[in-house]
């Protein structure tokens, strides 16, 4: 095959300048081209050649040495051909090619995975009045907590399970995250205690780890470093921040929302304070200081998603009424709940949701439901996330409990839950449980 002579020496320079500016990959691309995976990396590097952007001649010619058949001259051939097109010796062109078509050795994981099917999670969750005794019964043990603020919830999670899992000879794995900086001077009683987070490192059958100054969208530098599992059994969330996740931004244009948080929270502009940034809102009179990125909006769906791709289970924990309804009208299937640059209130709930709003506010504390059993379950969400290549999935919730109230009897609970029995100008909160599988694709 004739093969233009300048692409041929652009693509040779292009793969020497691969090879000599990761130092790292070339070292590991030995373990690639090695008798045991040199099967898989082959598949893997075929498929990358194959949707790249070099020259055509160049994709045939390459794919052609690549799998030159079991006879010997075929072979000998082969290794020609490698040398023609990289300039290398057979070895380190095979190595050379795998590190400019980003075929990488892929590292055994750090964290188990669970196996467990939504099937086998929603029985469970039949079965059982708290939805954390899942941790006593499927494998891994693990939980991811979003935004986990003081680590109360944490503490008594492994307070109540670590010694369970240590009967059974098997750890508690609890990963724990929160976007405020451990030292910022704002966010007061929400940072986490350094006794609290000693007692928590010190346990022996608990494999505890906590990142601060997280943002819970932006986890893949944790993962890719093993420091965050790729999924867990349950991820949960308690209390989900106002305003952040009480707006959904695909139903609420910019302006609607800007104009939303100037009457019900007042002006505000970004500050100085001290070293670091800050909110400034003027609020009843009042100069309040929060941290710079209290007012970002990010909505239920993107917390519905990154929970549903991240864990077997989820459960959200004392949920205020304002982020309960605008997550609801996420979950069900009927786009009439989802209204254009319509602000939820209690003025408008019993015309947006209708029969499911009257039933579920006539629940009682501790009661609980079906959400499939009010309406019918939305089948499928739009990805909002941003994901690498090949991570979003189409998903949705097979099965939705929604229960009414902050605190129940034998579970772990965070701060924010059991602050919530004290404030009198509060209504209920609601706990809802969620168990997410793969929507089928048409």
């Amino acid at each position: 095959m004739h093969l233009d002579s300048d692409n041929l020496a652009a693509f040779r320079k292009q793969i020497t300048s691969a090879r000599s500016l990761d130092a790292q990959a070339w070292e590991a691309s030995r373990h690639l081209v090695n008798a045991a995976h040199w099967p898989i990396t082959l598949q893997a590097l075929v498929n990358a050649i194959d949707t790249s952007t070099v020259p055509d001649t160049i994709k045939r010619s390459l794919v052609e040495a690549l799998l030159p058949g079991h006879e010997s001259t075929n072979r000998i051939a082969s290794a020609e051909s490698l040398k023609h097109l990289t300039g290398l010796p057979t070895s380190k062109a095979l190595r050379a090619l795998c590190i400019f078509f980003g075929v990488r050795s892929k590292p055994s994981p750090k964290w188990p995975l669970p196996a467990v099917t939504a099937d086998t999670i929603d029985m469970c969750i039949q079965r059982h009045h708290n939805p954390f005794d899942l941790l006593t019964e499927q494998s891994p043990a693990s939980v991811l907590d979003l935004g986990a603020g003081d680590l109360s919830f944490a503490e008594e999670l492994a307070t109540q399970y670590e010694p369970q899992l240590a009967a059974q000879s098997r750890p508690l794995i609890l990963h724990c995250l929160d976007r405020l900086d451990p030292g910022s001077q704002l966010g007061g009683p929400l940072h986490a205690h350094p006794l609290r987070l000693n007692r928590l490192r010190s346990r022996p059958g608990l494999q505890f780890r906590f990142y601060g100054d997280q943002d819970m969208f932006a986890l893949d530098p944790l993962e890719q470093d093993q420091r965050l599992a790729e999924r867990y059994l349950i991820v949960t969330c308690w209390a989900p921040a106002t305003p952040t996740f009480a707006y959904e931004p695909t139903r609420l244009s910019a302006a609607c929302l800007a104009e939303e948080l100037r009457r019900t929270k007042g002006e505000s502009r970004q500050v100085r304070h001290g070293k670091e940034s800050a909110l400034e809102v003027q609020h009843g009179g009042r100069s309040l200081l929060f941290p710079p990125w209290k007012f970002d909006i990010r909505g239920p769906l993107a917390l519905l998603e990154l929970m549903a791709t991240r864990g077997a289970l989820c459960v959200l924990g004392a949920v205020d009424s304002q982020v309960f309804w605008e997550t609801l009208s996420q979950l069900i299937e009927d786009p009439r709940v989802r209204p254009r640059d319509l602000i939820l209130s209690a003025q408008n709930l019993p015309e947006v949701f209708g029969e499911t709003y009257h039933k579920l506010s006539a629940l009682p504390i501790g009661g609980s439901c079906l959400l499939s059993d009010l309406t019918p379950l939305r089948r499928a969400f739009p990805s909002v996330l941003r994901t690498p290549a090949g991570r979003t999935a189409a998903y949705r919730f097979r099965q939705v409990t929604i229960q009414r109230g902050a605190l129940f009897e034998g579970r772990p609970a965070s701060s924010t839950a059991r602050r919530f029995q004290g404030m009198a100008e509060e209504t209920p909160p609601w706990f809802l449980t969620l168990v997410p599988e793969p929507a089928p694709t048409a």
